[in-house]
């Protein structure tokens, strides 16, 4: 008998922030048309040390800005 695993159930482990905030990040990351490069962050955005890591990660360069948070 086989048993089907719900793909939530995988991810009991991740706090819903952190998961919430990886929807985001890729979010971001799938609007760039071009090979992403630098992420351009906002200095009081919730998921700031969050989305640090990731992009480190990811090999983008950070910069944190007063502006927009965006990934390009």
């Amino acid at each position: 008998m086989r048993k089907t695993i719900e793909a939530l159930e995988t991810l009991d482990e991740y706090d819903d922030s952190d998961y919430g905030a990886y929807l985001e990040y890729t979010e971001l990351k799938d609007r760039c048309m071009v090979e992403p490069s630098t992420m351009y962050i906002h200095e009081s955005h919730e998921f700031l040390s969050t989305f640090k890591y990731f992009a480190h990660s990811d090999g983008l360069e950070v910069k944190v800005i007063k502006g927009d948070t965006r990934i390009c």
